[in-house]
């Protein structure tokens, strides 16, 4: 019985392996194809994740003068009145056998946003914001294809400076090819094409004769070599000896460097270069805020060395205006009605002249930087 039973397993194990050397063809064959599926399908998951890669790579925006304009929830009218008025000023430059040039052009044909040269961002904290409020700026964001919504933040004056930061952080992660940021309100008017022919001719120095009656800046011909280099510019109107609140609006609960703040250009408009926004953005998470985001840039700027800080009395960006002058770059402080008007009579002078009516409500300073800051205004 055993020996028949042994007889019987050995006969289907001979059996198995004629079958097997039968169809060893087939199956090696069938090996290769499994093989074959299985390299196909890693390359294809491969060009998959170079395609994903390729399609974040393209949501990153090339401009080279982004403008960041902090704005309300409810401010679609002063949004409305940048759009129609100083936000067109962006045609006047234009590039020209790889120039980046000036002329007077407000019709211009070309869209400035289409040439990635300026192109302005109205920034928005969109937490705790009800039902139609997202459901109006999104509409808005579809008509004009402008306005940026940060998700994780509530607008309000207290959260300010982490408005700033976030934005500096928004900035670097999804613009490319920046030279330099302008940053203001929306109750700004801004020349912004006259800044950006500045920056194109003089920046980061800011040492030209041309524009040396308007700017003073700290010179470096007694602490540093002749030929170093500027690594960054911030421009804008500066104060060094501005005393910190205790109480009110723009108390400051935290502040404890001195008793003073430390040098800053004021909000209503400054300028800050690509290197300075990557080092704020990427260093962020350090960051002490306070009240006031001008406050805040100045400390996060003040530790950094060789950037070129530029006091320029073209900026009117006081907490009151100073009045209106046919120079000036910006003006804060600012209705509507009063944008409405400035922009039409640039429109009719081709340019020449801001105010209908020039006036002078406040004296400007020089910065004096060769003083310590509580004597540098006068």
């Amino acid at each position: 019985m055993k020996t028949h039973l042994a007889h019987l397993m050995f006969s289907k194990r001979l059996s198995w392996l004629n079958s097997l050397n039968k169809y060893k063809n087939m199956i090696f064959v069938g090996v290769a194809a499994f093989y074959l599926g299985c390299s196909a399908t890693l390359s294809i998951m491969q060009m998959d994740c170079q395609c994903t890669a390729t399609k974040i790579q393209k949501m990153t925006e090339r401009v080279e003068y982004p403008v960041i304009v902090l704005s309300g929830p409810n401010n679609e009218d002063k949004r409305d009145a940048i759009r129609a008025t100083w936000a067109k000023l962006a045609n006047n430059i234009f590039v020209e056998n790889g120039e980046t040039l000036f002329k007077w052009n407000c019709n211009g044909t070309k869209s400035i946003s289409e040439l990635n040269i300026i192109k302005i961002y109205f920034i928005i904290g969109a937490a705790g914001l009800t039902d139609v409020q997202l459901s109006k700026l999104t509409a808005e964001q579809k008509r004009h294809n402008d306005v940026v919504l940060i998700d994780n933040l509530e607008d309000s004056y207290k959260n300010l400076a982490q408005k700033m930061l976030l934005t500096l952080t928004w900035v670097n992660e999804k613009l490319s090819g920046y030279k330099y940021l302008v940053k203001c309100d929306d109750d700004s008017f801004v020349r912004i094409d006259l800044i950006v022919k500045d920056l194109e001719a003089f920046g980061p120095d800011m040492s030209a004769l041309e524009i040396s009656k308007y700017v003073t800046f700290k010179s470096f011909q007694h602490t540093q070599p002749n030929n170093k280099k500027h690594r960054g510019l911030y421009w804008g109107y500066f104060d060094g000896r501005a005393r910190v609140y205790q109480s009110g609006k723009w108390q400051e609960q935290d502040w404890f460097l001195c008793d003073t703040y430390l040098p800053y250009a004021l909000g209503g408009a400054y300028v800050i270069s690509s290197g300075i926004i990557d080092y704020v953005a990427l260093n962020g998470q350090y960051y002490s805020t306070y009240r006031s985001e001008d406050v805040s840039m100045g400390v996060w700027t003040a530790a950094l060395d060789n950037i070129n800080r530029v006091h320029d009395i073209r900026f009117d960006t006081e907490w009151k205006s100073r009045g209106c002058d046919a120079h000036m770059l910006v003006r804060h402080k600012q209705t509507p009605k009063d944008m409405y008007e400035m922009y039409d009579t640039l429109v009719h002078s081709q340019g020449k002249s801001l105010c209908k009516n020039e006036s002078t409500v406040r004296k400007f300073y020089h910065y004096n930087w060769d003083v310590l800051p509580s004597k540098c205004c006068k």
